[in-house]
């Protein structure tokens, strides 16, 4: 009976949206009719969105959605950019919201208090280096913790109970983190590019789309391999969604009811053949490398079929240990995207904060002193929220999200001192920032409508490249875990 009446639901839903109707809550703000002239746009390369869904949820606090037309037209390709960068290293840690290590901070949009799904408010507790169990951060969970934009749910994903997620580092737990803060760009607007979890955001990352997955992967028997490697790895994605369809699916994510977002879900291979930004570098002569494990389960690049069995496989996808022999070999390429594996990519669950944190400090450290700092930048980000609370809400684009904010940090002698970056960034961010540079043209709408990131950086006066160096010490991590936040 329940099945029935979840199917009779969804459709109702799809034939309110046919004919017109908007179940969007109404304390958000307009949300904006899709665009009578866009005479059937073709559906971009991520096959669900179709450049012309102008669907967007405006967040409780005047959060924007998507860009308008005028404002991605304002946004298009420019030619290469003349700048000083020459090395961008694109830095990818492990599930943790802004307010979990910046929320106490004391510049930017932090918090110190959550609310409850009840409605209670609770402060946020100070934060273990390690803690156990894990978090729920799957696609399902991001969706109940953000709940319509009201931020409050996250007491209701898996292990929530334990309200290890209403928790809040302060500097002594994360010293270097806080430190880099003080002196280079923290953005307080960086929002994961969906809902959760590490797989598909991962695709985003090297190719503003996840091809509509919503999972980690499922393994239906213990083989060798991983993703195109082993036909017996399956991810849950959306099917291909209509315009109606797609804007179904957003009022029911705006009303976190995931059983009947489910429904729009199907199960498919892991392996993909979409495009991605190693495409682009390498039609430009750009050098590149993914620095990651090969069999890793977030080595997105594993999971791309024409890179996986390409020349690239082996030269320019290498093990993450090999990065900093690029640097002090001098032969670190013009992008770099670096996983620092598990154990020391701070992800809940058991690896160690402060391990994690000073493995970023030897690499940062690696490339201060050497003969590229006055040529690099730094960007450094976590995956997806992990499970923890945020306060703001995220704007809607598509009906893969955006998710809750995660922290950015810029670091680089040409980024703006000690400065707090209020743009909205999703991930595909750092591609639009890699394709500015280089001149190169979008992978997807998502790319296509992102931010630059150019405001983190001054380009107008030379700096002074020794006094911008912060070498860092490494900390002892013995004794741990204890609460480092009194």
């Amino acid at each position: 009976m329940k099945k029935i009446i979840l199917g009779l639901t969804v459709a109702l839903l799809v034939a309110s949206v046919a004919a017109g109707s908007r179940l969007v809550r109404t304390d958000t703000g307009p949300r904006a009719d899709r665009a009578a002239a866009d005479g059937g746009a073709a559906v971009d390369e991520d096959r669900a969105t179709d450049p012309g869904v102008a669907a967007a949820r405006e967040g409780s606090a005047g959060q924007p959605g998507p860009p308008s037309r005028q404002e991605i037209a304002a946004n298009k390709l420019r030619p290469r950019l003349d700048t000083p960068i020459e090395h961008v290293v694109f830095i990818v840690k492990e599930n943790r919201s802004y307010d979990n290590y910046y929320g106490r901070y004391p510049r930017g949009d932090g918090a110190t208090t959550g609310e409850l799904s009840n409605g209670d408010v609770v402060r946020l507790s100070d934060a273990v280096d390690i803690f156990e169990p894990d978090l729920g951060h799957l696609f399902g969970d991001g969706v109940r913790g953000v709940n319509g934009g009201r931020m409050n749910g996250f007491d209701r994903i898996r292990n929530g109970d334990t309200m290890q997620g209403y928790t809040a580092f302060d500097r002594e737990g994360i010293p270097a983190y806080w430190a880099y803060a003080d002196e280079f760009v923290l953005g307080e607007r960086m929002f994961s590019s969906m809902y959760g979890p590490t797989f598909p955001e991962h695709l985003y990352i090297v190719g503003a789309q996840a091809a509509n997955v919503v999972g980690n992967k499922i393994q239906l028997e213990n083989t060798p391999g991983g993703y195109c490697d082993d036909p017996n790895e399956l991810v849950r994605a959306f099917r291909d969604l209509t315009p109606r369809e797609q804007d179904a699916v957003m009022e029911l994510e705006e009303a976190a009811d995931m059983p009947a977002v489910e429904k729009f879900w199907e199960t498919v291979r892991a392996c993909f053949d979409f495009k991605v930004l190693p495409d682009s570098l390498n039609k430009a002569g750009v050098s590149w490398r993914y620095y990651d494990k090969d069999g890793s389960w977030f080595n997105a690049l594993l999971a791309i079929k024409h890179i996986r069995y390409s020349k690239y496989w082996g030269p320019n996808v290498v093990p993450p240990e090999e990065f900093l022999t690029d640097v002090q070999g001098g032969s670190l390429p013009a992008v770099s995207w670096v996983m620092p594996g598990t154990g020391l990519n701070e992800h809940p669950g058991g690896p160690s904060v402060c391990a994690g944190e000073n493995w970023t400090i030897e690499h940062v450290n690696a490339i201060m002193d050497s003969k590229y700092w006055k040529s690099t930048a730094i960007i450094i980000v976590w995956d997806d929220f992990g499970g923890f609370y945020d306060h703001v809400p995220p704007p809607h684009y598509d009906h893969m999200g955006l998710g809750p904010r995660v922290p950015l940090l810029v670091i680089s002698p040409w980024a703006k001192k000690s400065y707090i970056d209020h743009t909205t960034y999703e991930f595909s961010s750092v591609l639009k920032f890699i394709e500015t540079l280089h001149g190169l043209p979008p992978l997807t709408q998502r790319d296509r409508q992102a931010d630059d990131m150019m405001d983190a950086f001054n380009f107008q006066r030379k700096p002074d490249f020794e006094a911008r160096k912060l070498i860092l010490k490494e900390r002892d991590c013995s004794g741990l875990p204890k609460k480092i936040s009194e």
